[in-house]
């Protein structure tokens, strides 16, 4: 399955390390996206990013941590129409507050508020 964590300014370092964790035990190969070039956390830490990419068209899954920067986001359309650029793929999940994204971009998704419910999700799955 192709999948993605998507990162952007403002994500929090511990739902994203929650997800690539969860991904990474459950031998799901993914790489890090985001909107541009660089992210950083709600702390101003740079953030790890396999690539930057204009669509995120062709992925199976595709996960957004949550994080202080998910409200502000929410509201960016250029964000949210390259968000809406996933509406095909099997899954679409959140973590946290990633659902305001999810909602910005009136996409349908895997609402999660906590990494347990999201690996006995995935094990469900995969």
């Amino acid at each position: 399955m192709k999948s993605c964590i998507v990162v952007y300014d403002g994500v929090n370092l511990l739902n994203f390390a929650r997800i690539y964790d969860i991904f990474a035990r459950c031998g799901i190969e993914f790489v890090v996206v985001g909107f541009r070039g660089d992210a950083t956390d709600e702390m101003g830490i740079s953030l790890p990013m396999h690539l930057s990419c204009e669509s995120l068209y062709g992925y199976d899954i595709v996960a957004i941590p949550g994080g202080k920067g998910a409200e502000i986001w929410a509201d960016d359309s250029i964000f949210l129409s390259w968000m809406k650029s996933s509406e095909e793929s099997k899954y679409i999940i959140s973590l946290d507050n990633g659902d305001k994204i999810l909602d910005g971009a009136e996409l349908n998704g895997y609402k999660f508020s906590s990494d347990e419910a999201i690996l006995e999700w995935i094990k469900s799955k995969v």
